[in-house]
């Protein structure tokens, strides 16, 4: 059995970099499951309640988790609908490390601005903010 790691967060808070970062850093047979990529580009379904992207995810975390070191999962991930799925996910693994970037949300619009193409306005990042959307798991950390 594997690692998890787990890195969530609201738009703009920097976990897809740092994800992509420990995935190079972490080396071979280590798994990143980024929920936008699946979500966005393999499904291409909206981020509702029991979308088809959660049993995509973790079906992969899964497979991660028996045949991996390590398994990163990163997005947004809003505990209200991908909580229990990762709860399930965190059981499974040796060890969870779970992030939680709490970022306030003129920072995540701050950050947005100074992107080349961000693809979305403020309007968009108002819908989809949560601040303190912790999962409430032992040893989860919160930045």
């Amino acid at each position: 059995m594997g690692n998890l790691i787990v890195i969530r967060g609201n738009s703009g808070s920097g976990k897809t970099v740092t994800a992509n970062a420990l995935h190079e850093q972490l080396g071979e047979n280590n798994l990143l499951i980024p929920q936008d990529y699946v979500r966005r580009t393999m499904l291409r379904v909206k981020d509702t309640p029991k979308n088809l992207s959660i049993d995509l995810i973790k079906e992969m975390a899964l497979f991660g988790i028996k045949n991996c070191r390590y398994t990163i999962i990163e997005g947004i991930l809003p505990a209200s609908k991908y909580g229990q799925m990762l709860f399930e996910m965190i059981d499974q693994a040796d060890q969870s490390f779970i992030y939680y970037y709490d970022l306030p949300f003129e920072e995540t619009v701050k950050r947005h601005q100074e992107k080349m193409n961000p693809g979305f306005d403020e309007v968009d990042l108002a819908k989809w903010f949560r601040p303190h959307d912790l999962l409430q798991v032992t040893g989860e950390k919160g930045h």
